[in-house]
């Protein structure tokens, strides 16, 4: 086992003697339980950083020695869409914005949703407003998805340290028709910026460009929202079914041909190809 009290690079450099293989240096424990299914072992040996900046940092101390066969992996967090350029050829992201939008991208949420909602109720669903759950969990994550990247472009840190109450969805979807109460949410942030009205708010926004969504809503955010769906509108989930859990289901449906469909899938493949004898992903 690692040592989590020191330093994550003494400790990788301290288990080379031991291991001659590759080593994954991953941001938390919820990427450790979906690399562990996905990994070459024990070729492999995956290790969490305890976050991005953790991650960065690590890497830039081994590659200022010299040191060879790792690969950090961490989400893109909207970095892509800033033109930010990875700090060292030993980091790859997430062609999502996260983990779990990757998850949620691919077609196990419908089956997701049909396992664990009702399918009268999502029928109706869809018929009446004419989208399909998938469309409508996407339109919902980008109100606060837009929001989030705002925030990290301007450096306002609206979602760090914020009580119970304050900008999570939970907060501001009108749960009987799984919507996002807009104006509301767009006062409270006003207001939480001291802005003299909404507008300025909405218009900061607006100018954010039209990209792939999945690029820019939060993981756990639309995990959440999906959650809240299924306990109304589209099915009867029980209050003790957490988002988490909606995670866990995921990442044990998700399977290598998945993973394989990812740009991931293949700028591990190519970090494999460039740093031999060294393997991330199983041979098939």
């Amino acid at each position: 086992m690692f040592d989590i009290k020191r330093p994550i690079a003494a400790e990788i450099i301290q288990r080379r003697t031991q291991h001659s293989g590759s080593f994954l240096l991953v941001e938390g424990p919820s990427d450790v339980k979906f690399w562990h299914e996905h990994v070459s072992r024990p070729n492999c040996l995956i290790r969490p950083a305890g976050g991005k900046p953790s991650v960065k940092i690590a890497l830039k101390s081994l590659d200022s020695i010299g040191f060879s066969g790792i690969l950090g992996l961490v989400d893109d967090d909207c970095d892509s869409l800033e033109n930010r350029q990875f700090p060292s050829s030993n980091l790859v992201a997430t062609d999502a914005r996260d983990l779990e939008c990757l998850l949620l991208r691919s077609p196990l949420l419908e089956k997701l949703v049909f396992e664990l909602g009702d399918a009268e109720k999502i029928a109706v669903f869809e018929k009446q407003h004419g989208l399909t759950v998938r469309e409508k969990l996407l339109s919902n994550g980008m109100v606060f998805g837009r929001l989030r990247w705002l925030s990290k472009r301007m450096d306002w840190q609206l979602f760090d340290g914020f009580g119970p109450d304050e900008l999570r969805p939970e907060a501001f979807m009108d749960r009987d028709r799984w919507n996002v109460d807009i104006e509301r949410l767009m006062q409270k942030t006003a207001s939480k910026l001291e802005l003299a009205n909404t507008e300025i708010l909405c218009d900061q926004i607006d100018s954010l460009p039209n990209v792939d969504p999945w690029r820019v809503c939060h993981g756990h955010d639309l995990l959440k929202i999906l959650r809240m769906g299924l306990q109304t509108v589209l099915g009867n989930l029980k209050s003790a079914f957490t988002h988490e859990d909606l995670a866990a289901h995921l990442r044990l449906a998700f399977h290598d041909t998945h993973l394989a469909a990812t740009q991931l899938y293949k700028d591990i493949r190519a970090w494999e190809q460039s740093n031999p004898p060294y393997q991330i992903l199983p041979v098939h």
